[in-house]
């Protein structure tokens, strides 16, 4: 009973000597790997005879013969045993491979790759209009007149002021008045005299000549009986026997175009209007201009020749000694 404990003790103290020699070895510097595998495989291969132990602990040993010896020389020869050198093997020529060392990651600092963003797979069910460009704010309408001294230092300047309100072409203005009366009222008159005859009342005031203003019924040559020279004759009666139309001022208005075309002047114009007065003849012929071609272009600024035709026919009643040609001439001209 007492050798059996024997056994069992001296086996596990002979295998806790073999794994602590072992662990030893395998982590000194001088064991490379390989002989450190060598010296696993050499004890692994070792074999103790337990009853051998037992005489040894019972103090009962016995030497073999020497013949007995013979087996263990014959399995000697059979094992390899490599010998452990103090120095650490070279490998190759170079540098001995340094030693890697894994140090263990934290798990907070590994970063994984993002998940590719999912695309959209369902179609929108309508798709979305694009904004209305917004429209451009309407530009306010000027203050009416209240002035009797009406605006513009000459004939350019008071057509331009006519264009912002009538929408009219200012070459159109510049060609009706150079074939109507540009013979004897220049378009460079100077800026004190287009003062006179663009203030409302100058026939009355006598600052004026009704001769020179045109401020005379052009067909009969007669000065009207408002002007302080009434029942003056300026020229020689046109038409003797024909229909007084009243027919006066720059741009030959009548006076049923005048009245015609009140409606329109009046909001500019609230409190008088004549056709005497430069700025007055030329809003009322752009109105009356705009009735007669029905439907007038859009372009304040340029209109088609086909349309300055029909507006000179209509104004003079046709198209004889080339007015109606003269005019798209002078509108060109002064385009």
């Amino acid at each position: 009973m007492s050798s059996h404990r024997i056994r069992i003790l001296s086996s596990l103290l002979i295998a806790f000597i073999i794994i602590n020699l072992y662990g030893r070895l395998s982590k000194t510097p001088f064991i490379s790997p390989i002989q450190a595998e060598n010296i696993k495989n050499l004890l692994s291969n070792i074999k103790f005879n337990p009853n051998s132990l037992v005489k040894f602990f019972s103090l009962n040993i016995k030497f073999p013969e020497s013949n007995e010896l013979k087996p263990l020389v014959k399995y000697n020869k059979n094992v390899n045993f490599t010998q452990v050198s103090p120095q650490p093997t070279q490998i190759g020529s170079g540098n001995p491979t340094p030693t890697i060392r894994f140090n263990p990651i934290p798990s907070d600092s590994i970063q994984l790759y993002p998940s590719p963003t999912k695309i959209p797979t369902k179609i929108p069910t309508s798709i979305p209009k694009p904004t209305k460009v917004p429209k451009p704010t309407k530009v306010p309408p000027l203050p009416p007149i209240t002035s009797d001294i009406r605006p513009g230092n000459n004939l350019a300047e008071i057509f331009q002021e006519v264009n912002k309100r009538a929408c009219i072409p200012v070459p159109l203005l510049m060609a009706f008045q150079t074939v109507e009366t540009g013979a004897w009222f220049n378009i460079n008159e100077p800026a004190s005299k287009i003062k006179i005859y663009n203030t409302y009342g100058w026939w009355k005031t006598g600052a004026g000549n009704p001769c020179v203003g045109f401020g005379y019924h052009s067909q009969t040559g007669i000065v009207p009986a408002d002007s302080v020279s009434s029942g003056t004759s300026c020229q020689n009666a046109l038409q003797p026997n024909a229909y007084d139309q009243a027919i006066m001022g720059i741009l030959q208005i009548s006076q049923f175009e005048e009245d015609r075309t009140r409606k329109y002047t009046k909001p500019i114009l609230p409190n008088s209007i004549d056709r005497r007065v430069l700025f007055d003849n030329a809003l009322i012929f752009a109105y009356a201009t705009r009735a007669r071609v029905g439907s007038p272009p859009k372009n304040c600024d340029d209109w088609p020749a086909d349309v300055i035709k029909i507006a000179a026919e209509k104004h003079y009643g046709n198209c004889s000694a080339n007015y109606c040609t003269n005019i798209l001439k002078y509108y060109n001209q002064y385009k």
